[in-house]
């Protein structure tokens, strides 16, 4: 697992053009807003990790469902979207008491995802909009 020493969550909704993403957070139930801040820890954290990975898309439980305990997020089949093709990751992420900021997140990225299994693990192929 690889346990980053710098987390990325805070800084990436501070910044004035997360402002609509900011305050749809501040809208969702608890746990979907763990998720949704482990997410973004999440691609943050592979982009940093290896710079070839752009991830625009994270589904936490598209191969095993997640588990959510107090403020901690455990995705043991997630998958993220970079440059097209699907790659599997797990991850542990513990969100502040406030569920502002990520205070702890460890990851693991695993192999690529046939593009035959995308449908039957409802990973989409693209978002919908033109190139």
């Amino acid at each position: 697992m690889v346990r980053p020493t710098q987390l990325f969550s805070a800084a990436i909704l501070a910044d004035p053009r997360s402002k609509q993403a900011r305050e749809g957070m501040r809208q969702l139930a608890t746990g979907e807003r763990i998720v949704q801040l482990c997410n973004i820890e999440a691609m943050e954290q592979v982009h940093r990790w290896k710079a070839e990975f752009k991830p625009d898309f994270l589904v936490a439980y598209a191969m095993a469902d997640t588990k959510l305990s107090g403020l901690t997020l455990q995705a043991e089949g997630g998958a993220f979207r970079s440059n097209r093709h699907w790659y599997n990751i797990k991850f542990k992420c513990e969100a502040s008491p406030d569920i502002e900021k990520i205070v702890a997140f460890e990851f693991s990225v695993g192999e690529e995802i046939p593009e035959s299994e995308w449908e039957t693990r409802f990973l989409p192929a693209d978002d919908g909009q033109a190139d």
